[in-house]
């Protein structure tokens, strides 16, 4: 049996721009939690309480860009979710990493869950 896992979260995003299709984002924070272009995300705002999924797409390197479509405006603080798939024998192992970024879109940390710092 295959389980969906939390693979990764961005946590405390601020939407800079609500006018993309997708998810487009700083690379920075695409590698912090491991995204990869094209790849499936939940966006969760946290405001509203609002659910969405759409994809990702790279933004400008080092500009902290997060722009989304309609369902978050400008200022809205959000989280990303990723999730990935794996076997029963392997969510024993599973630790998803936690990005916390500031009002700028920068990473402040990097944990792995529950609580082990990651370089």
């Amino acid at each position: 049996m295959m389980r969906a896992l939390l693979r990764s979260v961005i946590r405390n995003a601020t939407v800079t721009h609500a006018d993309s299709a997708s998810l487009r984002i700083d690379p920075i924070l695409m590698r912090a939690a491991e995204l990869l272009p094209l790849e499936q995300v939940e966006i969760v705002n946290v405001a509203t309480g609002a659910h969405f999924t759409t994809f990702v797409e790279p933004g400008q390197e080092g500009s902290g860009e997060l722009r989304v479509h309609g369902q978050a405006r400008a200022g809205d603080v959000v989280s990303i979710l990723s999730w990935g798939f794996l076997h029963e024998g392997q969510t024993l192992a599973h630790a998803a990493k936690v990005v916390t970024v500031d009002a700028h879109n920068h990473v402040v940390s990097l944990l792995l869950s529950p609580g082990d710092a990651v370089h």
